[in-house]
């Protein structure tokens, strides 16, 4: 999963018979059906506490989405990580991480009216891939809303569990505002929260922008700031879609 605190990609859009969307929030719509689209994402995070320094880069992640239906996507994401830790500028730690991996299945209730946005309910199980036997399955479900305002303007935002492995549970919400001047270009700016009852584990705020290369291939770019601790994200996002319904 991406986590909730990194304020990264988040608009979707429609570019022909293709839908791309490099994302931070969770769309409401689903995949076109037969389409298969690839999300290529890389991150590099720093936080800093005290002589402590802790730089995370996923090299990459990679979210598969596949439209099984006009109203059923199909999830796939394997989120890798390399995390190096650092005591007054000098390494202390180098690890690559592969720990969990999530599938998942996204159902779209409903089409906007008006003013009741569009609506989606996505799930997804976490597996661990190491020592599964004495770990248990983690999920992640949220609701995901989209209200389009006008023509260039959008309000996205979804609420929802995640579920670790280990047990912990925590919610969230992530509140997305975009702007696609043209069907080249898009903006957005970007909140994501995690909390429990009795905390907030984070909070961030982002921005960023994405460019449509072609009809199947866009690229979103984004940075963000932790408003609880003292870290910073950046990252991009490559989206590819391939048509696989075959053609005579």
């Amino acid at each position: 999963m991406k986590s909730r605190d990194l304020g990264l990609i988040s608009l979707a859009f429609i570019l022909l018979q293709f839908k791309l969307s490099g994302q931070t929030v969770e769309p409401s719509s689903n995949v076109l059906k037969n389409n298969l689209q690839l999300e290529i994402e890389t991150l590099y995070s720093v936080e800093k506490e005290s002589s402590m320094k802790t730089t995370s880069w996923n090299v990459p992640n990679v979210l598969i989405r596949f439209g099984l239906s006009k109203n059923v996507e199909l999830q796939l994401h394997t989120p890798f990580t390399k995390e190096r830790c650092f005591i007054n500028q000098e390494l202390t730690s180098n690890i690559f991480k592969f720990n969990e991996v999530e599938f998942g299945v996204s159902f779209n209730l409903w089409k906007q009216n008006k003013f009741i946005p569009e609506a989606a309910i996505m799930a997804r199980m976490v597996a661990p891939t190491i020592n599964f036997s004495s770990l248990g399955i983690g999920n992640i479900v949220s609701l995901n809303f989209s209200n389009v305002i006008t023509s260039t303007l959008s309000f996205n935002y979804n609420i929802g569990t995640t579920t670790s492995v280990d047990k912990n549970t925590t919610g969230f919400y992530v509140l997305n505002v975009g702007y696609e001047p043209n069907s080249k270009i898009h903006f957005f700016i970007e909140n994501a929260s995690g909390f429990t009852f009795n905390n907030i584990e984070s909070n961030c705020l982002g921005t960023g922008f994405g460019v449509n290369i072609t009809n199947n291939w866009a690229i979103d770019f984004s940075m963000a700031k932790s408003l609880k601790n003292n870290m910073f994200y950046t990252g991009a996002i490559l989206t590819w879609v391939i048509n696989t319904k075959k053609t005579s």
